[in-house]
């Protein structure tokens, strides 16, 4: 089996909604200026090995991108059609934790969010080693070497990397965060008459306040005139007048615009100086709490145990 090195952390499924003729306008940030090209969906969004896992065999170095994150988009594929269909009321279970799994993957699953996972657990390693060096005693058990460091020649170099694997894949599987979003009314707003029609970027999610107080909400464009959202409360936003659906449309492009990093995606260039005066411009949300960080770290000791 050949493996997949090409990572799409934005899935094809999912950019194929801006294509024209099988193309799409990707506007990239380089070097502080915005560079706009004609792209496949396949050919943007992505970045090689990505989620690879080095120096382990090759059968399980690209485990998360063959098997966790290609069910993840498949699934999810079937599930955005039915968002665009607009029948988001009565799904079935597993196509509504499909849509909600897919939607925890776009916090994770970017190179910026993949980094600062795979550093915070090597930093957490080490910190469980140098705990071993502390107090090898209280960790020695019967049969293991007579020095920290004989021990610890015995552990997986590779464990960091594993264990921010199995970070994300936890984290796109997150039970509480998955309940918040399952909460919400899910719905889909269109905007036919817009002067603009929606970009989208490679942080394209916007959940600003969290989940479980009355202003929380999500929102994520799924294509050039449709946005998913789900609220706390009831939306009716039916019948829009085309300068409310301009305003809107403005509005939701300049938060996925502004929550970006690299990478902007539209139907065409319109956006190319909105795009330059707006990306980035929002800060990165905090992928790891204080307490994830210290279940990863007992998880960690324990390995070492």
């Amino acid at each position: 089996m050949n493996d997949p090195r090409k990572h799409h952390y934005v899935p094809v499924f999912y950019l194929r909604q801006w294509t024209t003729n099988g193309f799409l306008c990707e506007m990239r940030k380089i070097r502080g200026k915005i560079i706009v090209s004609s792209k496949a969906p396949d050919g943007t969004g992505f970045q090689k090995d990505l989620y690879k896992i080095e120096g382990i065999p090759t059968d399980v170095a690209q485990h998360f991108e063959r098997t966790f994150m290609h069910m993840v988009d498949t699934q999810a594929a079937v599930a955005m059609r039915k968002v665009l269909a607009g029948t988001t009321e009565t799904w079935p279970i597993k196509e509504r934790d499909a849509w909600v799994r897919f939607i925890l993957s776009l916090i994770f699953r970017n190179p910026e969010a993949v980094t600062v996972v795979k550093e915070e657990m090597r930093r957490i390693w080490d910190e469980s080693i140098q705990a071993v060096r502390d107090d090898y005693d209280s960790y020695r058990q019967p049969g293991d070497p007579d020095t920290a460091e004989e021990y610890i020649a015995r552990t997986d170099p590779n464990a960091p990397a594993i264990a921010a694997s199995n970070f994300l894949q936890r984290m796109m599987n997150s039970g509480p965060i998955a309940n918040g979003i399952l909460k919400l009314r899910w719905g889909r707003i269109n905007f036919p008459h817009s002067r603009w029609t929606l970009v989208t970027s490679d942080r394209p999610l916007d959940l600003p306040h969290g989940l479980g107080s009355k202003d929380s909400y999500i929102a994520l464009p799924v294509g050039p005139r449709t946005l998913f959202v789900g609220t706390s409360d009831r939306l009716d936003l039916r019948d829009l007048s085309a300068a409310r659906q301009n305003e809107m449309v403005r509005d939701i492009n300049e938060r996925t615009v502004s929550m970006a990093r690299q990478y902007v995606w539209a139907i065409d260039d319109s956006a190319r100086e909105f795009v330059r005066k707006y990306i980035g411009t929002l800060p990165e949300r905090q992928l790891i709490s204080d307490r994830a960080r210290q279940l990863a770290i007992q998880q960690a000791r324990g390995a070492n145990e």
